[in-house]
């Protein structure tokens, strides 16, 4: 047998985490966990590094501490998170959502770790400085979304001057057949109830308004250096084909499945191995029907974000993402209407206007500006609807 892979997995009590874990507990042979993180759910991380017999241990946020019972040491704070990072390993799983993750993923890949990444935000943030620092080090990023995953199984790189165009594929959320004129109604607890994946509540919301596809289509674009104009989505309700990739020989590579996180996971943590996962079997012959369709922008103006940003200022992915996150949270809390959230991104869009960005500490100074300026747009014209 091969000597064991040793993972740091950020974010383990999240969704991603909990994936991440199903996937090493059907693979201990393979891989071996030496180090995680949790935010405060300091009970759930016990459980884990007593399963695991994890050595290195971090809860970023302190006040959740006296209740850790974990066998092994427990270290605190976001500083010990940037320094579980740096740990040498084959490579480190980023979970963590949020600019929170940030400094931590950039800390794994200027260390030399690979970095399997499923926070959207950092590559949308801060992916020139992260592709540009992982060329330096000669370290992989790898996607573990399910799309980005599904492209970057179909891309050949070395002959990407072969491809056209490639297509990200949406699931359309809980709300794609919901009549326009009831969306000025719609609860946090709609939002939430995703129809395909399980998932954390912002990362739902996004699905809802659709800005999750306008996030991934500037990670594909940072991810495997392709134009805005060269990316597509179309509405896949079923979510079983992932994404494809267009040649300009004729010739259309696609990813199928059915939707579980295991699988990108275990892509990004054995590539170009494959291992067995014994997962149900997919099969055309039971396929009855699978829908493609293009996006309504006026449900989902969001959307048409992600390629607007790309073609303007190298900022504005930054702002974006932050006013979102603003706008999604003042949602979750019953400030503003599900409608709003778009307004809010829009608006933030036309108000901040930073400097070009050198380096994280940049990256995080605009997040901050862009956030003060979302939340003072929200206080002065959206609170309350």
């Amino acid at each position: 047998m091969d000597i064991k892979k040793n993972i740091i997995l950020l974010g383990a009590t999240g969704s991603i985490g909990e994936s991440s874990l199903r996937l090493l507990r059907k693979n201990k042979e393979r891989f071996n966990l030496i180090g995680v993180s949790a935010h405060n759910n300091s009970k759930l991380l016990s459980k884990i590094v007593n399963e695991f017999d994890v050595p290195n241990v971090v809860l970023s946020d302190p006040k959740n501490a006296k209740s850790y019972y974990g066998k092994n040491e427990l270290y605190v704070g976001h500083s010990s998170l940037i320094e579980l990072a740096k740990i040498n390993c084959d490579i480190v799983i980023s979970g963590i959502i949020g600019m929170s993750g940030l400094y931590p993923a950039f800390a794994a890949i200027s260390v030399g770790n690979n970095l399997a990444i499923a926070n959207k935000e950092t590559l949308v943030s801060a992916g020139k400085i992260f592709m540009e620092k992982s060329h330096e080090k000669k370290v992989r990023i790898l996607p573990v979304d399910s799309e980005h995953s599904a492209i970057f199984q179909c891309l050949e790189k070395n002959n990407i001057d072969n491809v056209d165009f490639i297509t990200l594929t949406a699931s359309g959320g809980p709300f794609l057949n919901m009549p326009i004129e009831n969306f000025k109604n719609i609860k946090p607890k709609d939002a939430i109830k995703h129809p395909v994946w399980k998932m954390g509540e912002k990362i739902s919301v996004d699905s809802a308004t659709m800005f999750n596809k306008a996030l991934e289509i500037i990670e594909a674009s940072v991810l495997f250096n392709i134009r805005s104009d060269k990316i597509e989505v179309t509405v896949h309700p079923e979510h079983i084909i992932h994404g494809l990739v267009h040649y300009k020989d004729g010739s259309i590579l696609a990813n199928l499945g059915f939707p579980d996180m295991i699988t990108p996971l275990s892509v990004a943590l054995n590539w170009p191995e494959r291992i067995n996962l014994n997962l149900k079997k997919l099969s055309l012959n039971n396929i009855s029907n699978l829908n493609f369709f293009e996006p309504d922008y006026k449900k989902f103006p969001g959307l048409k974000l992600g390629w607007e940003v790309l073609e303007s200022s190298c900022c504005s992915p930054i702002v974006l993402n932050a006013s979102n996150e603003i706008a999604v949270d003042a949602f979750l809390k019953n400030k503003v209407r599900f409608i709003d959230i778009y307004n809010i991104v829009y608006e933030t869009l036309n108000i901040c206007k930073p400097f070009i960005p050198k380096n994280i500490d940049d990256i995080i100074e605009i997040d901050k500006i862009a956030r003060i300026d979302a939340l003072n747009l929200i206080k002065r014209k959206f609170i309350n609807g």
